[in-house]
C-alpha cells in the first residue's frame, strides 16, 4: 500500500502544480526562480563565508583546511541529500585530513547530524518569509520571531534524512500564521525546486557539523581536561 501511494505522489504533484499554472499562468514561475536564487544565495553566504571565517578566526583553522580537507564530506552530502548517511565520511576528513581528535569529531558529527541542522533552519526561515512576501502577507515583528524560533525547533528536531526540511515546513508556514489553504498549494509549487535546494541544505549541514568539531578541538586543546 506504501509502494503504491510513493507512486502516486509524482502524480498527484503535477496536478496541483497544474492547477496553480492554470489558475495564476506561467508568470508563478519567475517567483520560483526568484524563490530558488534567495535561497542558494542565503546558504552559499552562510557556509562559504561565515563557517571559514569562524573556523579561521575561532578554530585556527584556515579556509583552505576547512573547505579543502572538509571537502570529501561536503560532496557525500550534496550528492546523498542526508548529512546522517554522510557521518562516516565527515568523521574520516575530520580524524585524517583536518587533524581533529577523535572525541570532538564524534562529538559533533554524530550528536550534530540530528541536533545541529543549520542549512534546514535556514531553509526554513527563508523560505517561510519569501512565501509569505510572495503571497501578499505582511509579518509583523512578532511573526518573525516565531518563524526563527519555529526554524530552530525544527532544525534541532528533525533528522539527517533526505526532504527533512520540506517535511516540516508547513509545521514553521503554520507557525507564521499562513493560512491552510496556502500552505497546500504553495508546498506542491516549490517541490520542482527543492530537490536542488535539499542538496544544498545538507551540505550546509555537513559543513556545520565540520565547524562544531573544529571549534570543540579547539577548546579541548586550549583547556586540558576540559571539553
Amino acid at each position: 500500500m506504501l509502494y503504491w501511494v510513493v507512486q502516486a505522489v509524482p502524480f498527484a504533484v503535477f496536478g496541483v502544480v497544474a492547477q496553480v499554472v492554470g489558475r495564476s499562468g506561467l508568470a508563478v514561475f519567475q517567483a520560483l526562480v526568484g524563490f530558488l536564487f534567495i535561497i542558494l544565495l542565503g546558504l552559499a553566504i552562510h557556509s562559504l563565508l561565515y563557517y571559514p571565517l569562524v573556523a579561521w578566526l575561532v578554530g585556527r583553522k584556515s579556509p583552505r583546511v576547512y573547505v579543502g580537507g572538509g571537502a570529501d564530506a561536503i560532496l557525500t552530502g550534496l550528492s546523498t541529500n542526508s548529512s546522517l548517511a554522510t557521518v562516516p565520511v565527515t568523521l574520516r576528513c575530520l580524524t585524517e585530513k583536518m587533524e581533529v581528535s577523535d572525541e570532538s569529531a564524534r562529538l559533533a558529527a554524530c550528536v550534530g547530524t540530528n541536533l545541529n541542522n543549520d542549512g534546514i533552519t535556514l531553509y526554513e526561515a527563508m523560505a517561510a518569509l519569501f512565501l509569505a512576501q510572495a503571497y501578499g502577507f505582511d509579518l509583523t515583528i512578532s511573526q518573525q520571531v516565531v518563524v526563527v524560533l519555529a526554524s530552530l525547533m525544527a532544525g534541532i528536531g528533525v533528522a539527517g534524512i533526505p526532504e527533512a526540511g520540506l517535511i516540516v515546513l508547513p509545521l514553521v508556514l503554520g507557525a507564521a500564521g499562513l493560512p491552510d489553504e496556502l500552505i497546500l498549494v504553495a508546498i506542491p509549487l516549490i517541490l520542482p525546486v527543492d530537490w536542488i535546494i535539499a542538496r544544498a541544505r545538507s551540505g550546509v549541514n555537513v559543513m556545520s557539523d565540520l565547524l562544531v568539531a573544529i571549534l570543540l578541538d579547539r577548546r579541548r586543546r586550549g583547556a586540558p581536561g576540559e571539553l
